[in-house]
């Protein structure tokens, strides 16, 4: 399937190739409007040439649906993992993972928001960590317990000893002010106030 792959690409390449050298030609005047009308004079005209032309016109929408498949089915390979058990072969989306670890990241309190990605690779797992936090810390020391987490329970959800590369992102320190949150019964009166002065003319 790769060798087809590449073939389809290399097909792409070529036939864009001719069209666009065909079209700079026309622009820079290397082939006048009158060239251009014999040429497809003769295409409209001639039997052979209209069906040499609908020949390759099929054979490009054949290529273009088979190479749409083709590619469609190797991305949703790579955003699988496999491993087989003795009932059978299991398969585990990674975007079932990502959201495992964008629940296991929202549990740490310093953090407001998070987005995950999950790749397969021939070593392991990549997992990428884009985060905003929610004010200042100790950004390695937090990290660094974070990566281990994510790897350790992506190692116990999957059951396998993959490869778990943990890249974590640092995008925004949010700044907001703090508000107190209004506790429940709380009167105006039990607050701390300043006492009243009296007004000045």
């Amino acid at each position: 399937m790769r060798l087809f792959t590449r073939i389809s690409v290399l097909f792409y390449v070529l036939v864009l190739s001719v069209l666009c050298g065909t079209v700079g030609l026309f622009v820079t005047h290397i082939i006048s409007l009158n060239d251009l009308y014999r040429i497809l004079e003769i295409a409209y005209h001639d039997t052979d040439a209209r069906t040499i032309l609908g020949l390759v016109s099929a054979g490009i929408i054949l290529l273009s649906f088979l190479s749409a498949r083709i590619i469609y089915g190797s991305y949703q390979k790579e955003r699988t993992i496999a491993f087989d058990n003795p009932s059978g072969r299991v398969t585990v989306s990674l975007s079932a993972l990502e959201d495992m670890v964008r629940r296991v990241v929202l549990r740490v309190p310093d953090i407001k928001e998070v987005k995950s990605g999950i790749i397969a690779t021939k070593k392991g797992l990549e997992v990428e960590i884009r985060l905003i936090l929610k004010g200042d810390m100790h950004i390695p020391e937090m990290t660094a317990s974070l990566q281990e987490t994510v790897k350790n329970k992506i190692q116990d959800t999957i059951g396998i000893e993959e490869s778990v590369v943990v890249k974590v992102h640092v995008i925004k320190i949010s700044t907001e002010e703090y508000k107190p949150k209004k506790v429940k019964g709380e009167q105006p009166e039990d607050r701390q106030t300043l006492p009243f002065q009296g007004y000045r003319a």
